[in-house]
């Protein structure tokens, strides 16, 4: 997509990348997603606290989970199962414990019959895997009063809220299966303001003692 074109010329599925390209949910938002009726609940849950994307969770089958991990070896792609994108999205992901619970729960009261393929999230009608763009449409936005982003926003949301929380910028690379982590750091960790201008702050105050800075 050029650079130089305007808003208005984007296609409707462009402008929904867009917006989700400059915005990563925060803590009070996944929470709110929490609160969604399944499987929209648990399909969110699995976004935000593993960051599998839009295609890679369709293509999720029970199989793929154990020893607390994912292994994600298949994506979902206009309605076509293949490989994942990368070499480096074909790994592993931990899942943690909250995580565990809410699967746990979901498979109990699902009470989950076998179904073609063993798919851990698929439509109630033909039992194939859940078509991620319905389920965004019908199922969530009138539950968030408007406040859906998009798949993706979880992605960047699980990047910037672990760099927030002080983890490595390798180890979120390794989560969010990166090949470069230039692409972490480029697209998926966004500044923190409040710590920006805590660690300016801080720095200001250092040079102040140290040299005996007065005004």
């Amino acid at each position: 997509m050029s650079k130089g074109r305007k808003a208005g010329d984007l296609t409707a599925r462009e402008l929904k990348i867009r917006v989700s390209n400059g915005h990563a949910y925060d803590h009070a938002e996944i929470a709110l997603m929490l609160e969604l009726p399944e499987p929209a609940r648990t399909i969110c849950a699995v976004a935000a606290f593993t960051g599998l994307s839009r295609s890679e969770i369709p293509a999720l089958k029970w199989e793929d989970y154990k020893d607390g991990e994912i292994s994600v070896v298949r994506k979902k792609s206009r309605g076509h199962i293949g490989a994942p994108k990368t070499t480096a999205r074909e790994a592993t992901v931990p899942v943690a414990p909250l995580l565990q619970e809410i699967l746990a729960k979901y498979r109990k009261d699902r009470n989950y019959p076998p179904v073609e393929g063993g798919w851990m999230f698929y439509g109630s009608k033909e039992k194939k895997p859940i078509d991620m763009d319905n389920l965004s449409r019908r199922e969530i936005p009138q539950f968030i009063n408007g406040a859906w982003r998009g798949w993706h926003a979880f992605r960047r949301g699980l990047g910037t809220r672990l760099n927030d929380m002080g983890m490595s910028l390798t180890n979120i690379q390794s989560i969010l299966r990166h090949a470069s982590i230039s692409t972490t750091t480029a697209h998926y960790v966004f500044p923190n303001p409040d710590k920006t201008k805590a660690g300016l702050r801080k720095l200001a105050e250092a040079v102040r003692k140290t040299y005996k800075i007065k005004v």
